[in-house]
């Protein structure tokens, strides 16, 4: 099977949930997708509700796409609302904590991928001050919150992309970003990386080297294996803005010579 076959284009409304007390959660890519290097997920938490758990093994990378909470990792609590991420290192208990009137929801990456069945729930703390560290103090590795307005934009011709959690923040496998497409296409490229995006506003069109695969809309999600060639085409007047994450993490710049 060739790498172009493997690239996968799905709509997030058509991915089966899985409900739970708290909310519902969507695997946008996983291993059943073909994943290697990293996995995404859409977690929506409903009002006045938590979710809680732990997956040793996996780093990870969280963006609040609506609603504000907090996002509490091990003895660290992180007031969160649209626009911010969160890195949570390997292994470490968090919880999703909806405060807010309307549901919380998030998409997110982990890195390596997991076997979900793995990712083992976690009681969530509400006196911080009597949670353990689990280790990450020896380690060095702290979770972080990073605000998209608070992260300079890197151009990249006539497109941009803010850099929100990658190793300069303690994230070793993996580089999430958020990026603004403006009305047009791009020449075809492929990275040294795994890559999984979902598109946050606008429309376009995906293309894998020289064909039009499909449609883009908000809530549509893309993995790209590595040494795929491809772009995205913003086909409306308005930006496209899409949320990425890559792994093995680098930079979003980063290409493949054919």
């Amino acid at each position: 099977m060739s790498v172009q076959q493997r690239a996968r284009l799905r709509q997030q409304e058509e991915i089966t949930g899985r409900s739970f007390d708290a909310g519902t959660m969507q695997w946008l890519v996983d291993r059943n997708l073909g994943a290697e290097h990293v996995m995404a997920y859409r977690l929506t938490v409903n009002t006045d509700s938590t979710a809680s758990h732990a997956h040793p093994g996996a780093e990870e990378a969280l963006y609040v796409l609506q609603g504000t909470g907090e996002i509490r990792v091990e003895r660290s609590r992180h007031t969160v609302g649209p626009g911010q991420a969160v890195f949570v290192p390997d292994g470490a208990e968090h919880s999703y904590v909806n405060t807010g009137a309307q549901p919380l929801i998030i998409v997110g990456a982990m890195a390596p991928p997991v076997d979900p069945a793995g990712i083992r729930p976690a009681i969530a703390h509400r006196d911080l001050t009597q949670t353990a560290a689990t280790g990450i103090d020896e380690r060095g590795v702290r979770p972080t919150l990073m605000d998209e307005q608070r992260v300079a934009p890197t151009m990249m011709g006539e497109r941009s992309f803010r850099v929100l959690v990658n190793p300069d923040v303690g994230c070793r496998q993996m580089t999430q970003f958020t990026g603004v497409i403006p009305t047009g296409r791009a020449p075809l490229h492929a990275h040294p990386h795994e890559e999984a995006v979902y598109i946050l506003a606008g429309t376009g069109r995906l293309w894998i080297e020289d064909q039009p695969v499909g449609e883009l809309r908000p809530g549509s999600v893309v993995f790209f294996p590595i040494g795929v060639r491809h772009t995205l085409e913003n086909t409306g007047r308005e930006d496209m803005k899409v949320l990425g994450a890559f792994s093995p993490a680098g930079s979003p710049e980063a290409k493949l010579s054919r």
